[in-house]
C-alpha cells in the first residue's frame, strides 16, 4: 500500500511530465508545475531537489509502466513465437503512440545539454531490453532458438521494431490500424525466428 508521501510523489511525476510533453523542457517552470499539482514551488523541491531531477524521475516512472506491460506479455505463453508476436505488437503500438513520442521528444531536446538523456537510456529503456535479453537467453538454454549472442538478437529484434521510431519522432508517422499492427509483427517474429529460430 503507497503512503501518502508516496502516492503525492507520484502525483508530482504524472502532472509535470504533462506540462514537460505539452510545452518542452526549458519552457517548463517549477511555479507552473507547482499550480496544476495545487500545492507550492517549496513542496516539490522537497521531493525534487530541481527541475532536471523531476524530470528525470517521471520519464523513468514512465518507461517503468510501459517496460512492466510490455515484458508481462513476454509472459502470457510457453509458445516463443505468440510470446514474440504479443510483445512485438505491443511495443509497435508503444513506439507509435503520441504520449511516448512525445517524452522521447523532451530526451531528446536536453540529451545535447545535460546527462538527463543518457541517464533515462540507462535507468529506462535498457532495463526493458535487458530483461527481454535475459528471456532470449533462457529460450536459447531451452533449444528454441540457437545459440548465439543473446545481447545481439535482443538488438535486432529493438532494431526491427523501432523501424519507424525517427519517422514518428519527427511527425512524418501515421499510426497504424490494428491490422496492419499485426502484419508488421507478423514480419518482424518471421524475420527474428528465420535468423534465430531452431525450427526447421
Amino acid at each position: 500500500m503507497r503512503t501518502k508521501s508516496e502516492a503525492r510523489r507520484e502525483a508530482i511525476m504524472t502532472v509535470a511530465l504533462n506540462v514537460f510533453r505539452e510545452v518542452g523542457f526549458d519552457a517548463a517552470s517549477m511555479s507552473q508545475i507547482a499550480a496544476r499539482v495545487g500545492g507550492s514551488k517549496a513542496t516539490l523541491y522537497n521531493y525534487f531537489s530541481s527541475k532536471e531531477e523531476l524530470l528525470l524521475a517521471a520519464m523513468v516512472a514512465s518507461g517503468d509502466n510501459y517496460a512492466r506491460e510490455v515484458l508481462r506479455l513476454l509472459q502470457t505463453s510457453d509458445d516463443l513465437p505468440t510470446q514474440l508476436r504479443r510483445f512485438v505488437v505491443s511495443l509497435l503500438k508503444l513506439v507509435g503512440s503520441a504520449e511516448p513520442i512525445e517524452i522521447l521528444r523532451v530526451a531528446i531536446s536536453v540529451g545535447g545539454t545535460s546527462d538527463i538523456g543518457r541517464q533515462f537510456y540507462e535507468l529506462g529503456t535498457r532495463t526493458c531490453w535487458v530483461e527481454i535479453t535475459k528471456v532470449l537467453r533462457d529460450e536459447v538454454s531451452k533449444g528454441n532458438l540457437r545459440d548465439s549472442d543473446p545481447d545481439m538478437m535482443a538488438m535486432l529484434l529493438r532494431s526491427l521494431c523501432e523501424s519507424e521510431l525517427i519517422r514518428n519522432l519527427l511527425g512524418a508517422g501515421r499510426v497504424m490500424n490494428d491490422k496492419e499492427v499485426e502484419q508488421k509483427a507478423g514480419c518482424i517474429v518471421d524475420i527474428f525466428l528465420r535468423v534465430y529460430g531452431t525450427a526447421q
